[in-house]
């Protein structure tokens, strides 16, 4: 959890653990409960669910794993296929990416090679990790043309997965910034891992304030650490618990 010292009043008097107010837009809209937010129609949803296998109700695997060949052109059309399509293949090709890495570019060719993987090649790849949220928006959208779902937006939001109670509370919503606590001349604890709030009471000095930490603050999980380890790492503004050569934050 993430922890950072700021100044504020000595009597300044939030409840701590509550996420400051300032940090919290009051401007809500309501989310549309027939597509959960999603804004997307139920047949669209589904197709864009039934991508992966722990979202399916079925029990089968997610179709993200059996793409056909138009769904393979659609990444290729828009170059998301890149470890197939952007490797070199050919002698020529060699020297282009060779060029290219020698004025300090990556070792990607720089243009489409020419090749169209085949659905069976993309399908094998993708099972290690290949595919990332764009390609399934690709995919589904490119699926969901040929299955000729033309209907892609919820009926009840029109796409927007959401509602507002006027136009004035989305514009003050919109127009809404957020503000920092008072500052002044005490020390207090706060967590960074919410929007924000405070963890401890307003300390007149640093030196109490890390007092307080050592006995009753965490650097991470259950981890503690020392009255003296707290002024350095309040000193610095980075809270964290080393493990080895791992940093936890």
């Amino acid at each position: 959890m993430g922890r950072t010292l700021k100044r504020v009043p000595l009597d300044f008097n939030y409840p701590i653990g509550q996420v400051w107010k300032g940090y919290l837009n009051p401007y809500h809209s309501t989310r549309c409960k027939a597509c959960n937010g999603t804004g997307m129609s139920p047949e669209y949803k589904k197709l864009s669910d039934d991508w992966y296998t722990h979202n399916r109700i079925d029990g089968k695997e997610g179709w993200c794993y059996h793409l056909e060949q138009e769904e393979i052109q659609a990444l290729i059309d828009a170059d998301r296929l890149m470890d197939f399509t952007r490797v070199p293949i050919n002698d020529d090709q060699k020297r282009d990416v060779e060029e290219k890495m020698k004025n300090g570019g990556n070792s990607w060719l720089p243009y489409n090679n020419g090749y169209i993987p085949t659905a069976d090649e993309v399908n094998k790849w993708a099972r290690n990790g290949g595919h990332d949220s764009i390609n399934q928006w690709i995919c589904v959208k490119e699926r969901a043309k040929r299955l000729g779902i033309t209907s892609t937006e919820c009926s009840f939001c029109n796409g927007e997965g959401e509602f507002w109670a006027s136009d004035k509370i989305k514009q003050e919503h919109e127009e809404w910034s957020d503000f920092e606590p008072p500052v002044g001349d005490g020390y207090q604890l706060w967590e960074t891992t919410s929007e924000g709030s405070p963890s401890s009471p307003v300390f007149e000095t640093l030196n109490e304030l890390c007092e307080w930490c050592a006995d009753n603050a965490t650097t991470f999980a259950s981890y503690r650490a020392t009255k003296e380890e707290w002024r350095q790492m309040l000193d610095s503004d980075f809270v964290s618990h080393k493990e080895g050569n791992m940093i936890f934050i």
